[in-house]
């Protein structure tokens, strides 16, 4: 049986549960603020890979900056999944119209599920700013694109952000080594605080290289096609202005991934057989 990988503890019990950190995140207010609209280089890239009236899954959607505009602009239709019920509800009042005409089914169930309800149901899955990154344990990852895997056609595309170990965090890794030789911590693990008051959110939080990532896919049963900077810029600043994702977005495609602060990977289910 497959755990619910955001909701697993490792270490010692300093280690945030990120169920209840989104709570209250998105309770606050405080992430509709810092992502109001979707990076335009992550949605080009989504739309690119999405068949005009194909179907998506969502995964870790958050309050929908990305299902939102995917519904608006093509006339696809798929699942917004999250395990936090806050982002949940905020979608569903949201986007009403398009759960009413069913073209987008919301969902907060248990992961293990969605491979039964949904097997080889999605031409497009992904997993946008950093979601991947939020859970716990290269074990608990591995399973978690396994069962996305299974929720793919043969030929589905997915796609993920994820964080870029050489741009982020410099200080929580420095103070991570400790616990990471001890045992308690995987190597690219952190723990931060999001926030400045007394009632900063706890986080925690995986961070990538390009090679890694790559290995990770490959062992949840994928063959990645591409590793591209997902953007230069923090991704607060990216979609504060639409003219910060356009200079972003140019500036990006002269970069190697290594060089963003985060990067996409693009990867498609291995076939049978394949190396």
């Amino acid at each position: 049986m497959i755990a619910d990988p955001l909701t697993e503890r490792i270490g010692r019990d300093d280690i945030p549960n990120m169920v209840r950190s989104y709570e209250r995140y998105l309770s606050s207010g405080l992430y509709d603020r810092r992502y109001p609209r979707p990076n335009r280089r992550t949605l080009g890239m989504l739309l690119r890979h999405l068949p005009v009236a194909g179907r998506f899954l969502d995964f870790g959607a958050g309050t929908g900056r990305y299902a939102e505009p995917l519904l608006r602009l093509t006339d696809a239709g798929g699942v917004a999944y999250d395990i936090c019920p806050t982002a949940c509800r905020i979608m569903t009042e949201r986007m009403d119209g398009f759960v009413r005409d069913g073209r987008l089914a919301i969902r907060d169930d248990p992961l293990a599920p969605l491979s039964r309800e949904f097997p080889a149901a999605f031409d497009l899955v992904f997993l946008a700013f950093g979601v991947l990154g939020h859970v716990s344990g290269r074990a608990n990852r591995r399973d978690m694109l396994s069962v996305l895997r299974r929720t793919l056609k043969p030929d589905g595309v997915l796609i993920a952000g994820l964080p870029n170990r050489a741009r982020r965090f410099r200080a929580e890794l420095r103070a991570a080594r400790r616990r990471v030789g001890g045992g308690e911590l995987e190597e690219g693990d952190v723990l931060y605080r999001r926030g400045r008051s007394a009632d900063a959110i706890p986080m925690f939080y995986h961070l990538f290289t390009p090679d890694e990532a790559r290995s990770e896919f490959d062992a949840a049963g994928f063959r990645v096609e591409q590793v591209r900077a997902e953007s230069v810029l923090a991704e607060e600043k990216v979609v504060s202005a639409p003219f910060v994702g356009w200079w972003d977005d140019l500036v990006c495609r002269l970069l190697p991934a290594a060089c963003g602060f985060g990067f996409l990977v693009v990867a498609r289910p291995r076939t049978t057989g394949e190396a």
